[in-house]
């Protein structure tokens, strides 16, 4: 007699026999900097914290951080925009501010890039962020099937 499998033991075996999805770092790291900008594992892309610090926002006092937030936000549009992903295909952000008053401001930004179904978040107020920032951003996207 054959035994029934049932079908929960049935993709739990198939599962197994499938591949771990293969690492592949896209940008590379610096020299002097221990970490790669991008790293895909699958159909999921991690990204490294990126700022949004420049002249002019060094400069500004009022707004600073609503413009570091646009700055990021524009250069995540153009590595989405490379890799083929959307804002749609963040799953999970991780905001990091210099000053925990400026998270309204950042939030404001923050949401014109996600009008529907935002991405799960964590906002955390820290210390001190590299270069001076007001905000440092990371994201974890998964591409999912169009």
């Amino acid at each position: 007699m054959i035994p029934r499998i049932g079908i929960p033991l049935v993709a739990l075996l198939v599962l197994a026999c499938q591949q771990p999805p293969t690492r592949e770092t896209l940008h590379s790291r610096l020299p002097e900097r221990p970490y790669s900008g991008i790293v895909r594992a699958g159909h999921t892309y991690y990204f490294a914290g990126r700022i949004g610090v420049t002249d002019s926002t060094r400069a500004l006092t009022e707004g600073r951080t609503a413009a570091e937030v646009r700055n990021i936000m524009e250069s995540y549009r153009g590595l989405f925009d490379e890799l083929g992903l959307e804002f749609s295909d963040v799953v999970q952000g991780n905001v990091f501010l210099a000053d925990v008053n400026d998270y309204a401001e950042m939030n404001a930004v923050y949401g014109e890039y996600f009008p529907t179904d935002p991405p799960a978040r964590t906002t955390v107020a820290v210390a001190a962020l590299p270069g001076g920032a007001s905000a440092e951003i990371a994201f974890i996207a998964v591409r999912t099937a169009r």
